[in-house]
């Protein structure tokens, strides 16, 4: 018997998948477990396995095709079986198109549909993203030619009619929400263009809003000395950078800022006890973010041995899905770079992402009169003012810097 692969869905923001590369082609032979294909999805490039033994009937996209969460990428079964054509993706079509009209335009003659036209039972395949795009359109599939796999439609064929449609064409009624345009990061490598999207996505759907402020880092420099010197004696197997001690902070405060560790997805906002922690992490090609799950359970030394890990799959490409997603709260650090105060946009749908500067020497007035320099580290809240308010988001800067100055609570 038959079996689909579907377009997984690798984290709660993923819409859509592109296909990447086929490992296999139709009439091969697969094993179960098997990698028949690549995709690329908003995060990272992942291999779909077979999910039985036997053969590859059909392919229901090419590279570079993108389609939807759920919808049929291809079909393992016998040799020889016959596939339902709901397997395909096919689409009843309202009529075919005549001889005349499909051979003298091909492409170029896109026609509002026709609803008096009489069906023949014929029907055409195309991708589920190239039906949403000719509905969206108001395009007539039946006068579009399809240069996909079995003369399927394909997202660049839609594409490839829209560019072509006759100037008195009416176009689409405009969209009542913010929409993503399909076009988003067209031409630039997969990850790039993942990026490109969720960030058009991220701007689109939320009311973001950045509070900068500073924390005298002294005494947090201090406690690291200390806390490296005891890491020595012990002969432990831990690297405690300032990022590790600044994510603890963070913790603490989203346990009692509960407010600023929720997410709003699908008109439903949830506040959560438990801290999933996102770690941006940079790459040659774009940017990953590794999450560490129930932070909030962690030690100081636990945080910087997962921390570390994490970082280092995702830079070699080891990170799954699974590593990737489910963070309520983001941390992205530029201060290698140098960078002192910038606007992170939100990694939605998470309310809020703390941005961190690199430290800055400042002279200061002390309690005797006298003037000495103090390191001060930058940091930068950006927040979704749907969801919190400037003196909330102000609020929850106010617990943090008191983590970063009073650095022993952060063991308490």
């Amino acid at each position: 018997m038959s079996e689909a692969i579907v377009m997984p869905k690798l984290g709660m923001t993923m819409t859509e998948g592109t296909i990447v590369e086929w490992y296999k082609e139709v009439g091969d032979s697969v094993n179960k477990g098997e990698p028949i294909l690549m995709i690329s999805s908003e995060k990272l490039n992942q291999d779909v396995e077979a999910p039985i033994t036997g053969v590859l009937l059909t392919k229901n996209g090419e590279v570079e095709d993108e389609l939807e969460v759920g919808a049929t990428i291809a079909v393992i079964g016998d040799e020889g079986e016959t596939i339902v054509t709901d397997d395909l993706q096919a689409v009843q079509s309202d009529s075919p198109a005549t001889p005349e009209s499909s051979e003298a335009s091909g492409n170029t003659a896109v026609l509002v549909k026709n609803e008096e036209k009489t069906s023949k039972g014929d029907r055409t395949f195309i991708t589920p993203l190239a039906k949403k795009m000719a509905n969206a359109e108001n395009l007539d599939i039946d006068l579009i030619k399809g240069t996909g796999g079995n003369g399927r439609i394909t997202k660049r064929d839609i594409q490839h009619a829209l560019a072509s449609r006759v100037d008195d064409t009416p176009p689409a009624p405009p969209s009542p929400t913010p929409a993503i345009a399909e076009n988003v990061g067209e031409g630039l490598p997969p990850m790039r263009k993942a990026i490109a999207r969720n960030m058009r996505r991220s701007l689109a759907q939320t009311a973001q809003l950045t509070l900068h402020r500073k924390a005298n880092a002294d005494h947090l420099i201090d406690f690291q000395k200390v806390l490296r010197k005891e890491i020595e004696s012990s002969e432990l197997d831990v690297k405690l950078t300032l990022t590790v001690l600044i994510a603890r902070a963070t913790v603490l405060a989203l346990q009692e800022l509960k407010k600023m560790n929720s997410l709003y997805h699908e008109g439903q906002l949830t506040e959560f006890d438990e801290v999933h922690l996102g770690i941006a992490t940079s790459l040659k090609d774009g940017l990953l973010v590794p999450v560490i799950k129930d932070a909030h359970q962690k030690t100081i030394g636990s945080l910087a041995k997962e921390i570390k890990e994490l970082s280092e799959k995702a830079k070699n490409g080891e990170a799954g899905g699974d590593l990737l997603s489910g963070s309520t709260f983001t941390i992205t650090n530029l201060g290698a770079s140098g960078i002192e105060y910038f606007t992170p946009i939100l990694n939605s749908p998470e309310t809020g992402i703390l941005g961190v500067g690199a430290f800055q020497d400042e002279l200061t007035l002390t309690e005797n009169g006298t003037v000495k320099s103090v390191k001060k580290i930058p940091f930068s809240i950006t927040f979704d003012h749907q969801i919190l308010d400037g003196a909330s988001a102000a609020e929850f800067l106010t617990i943090l810097i008191k983590y970063i100055e009073s650095p022993y609570l952060l063991v308490l």
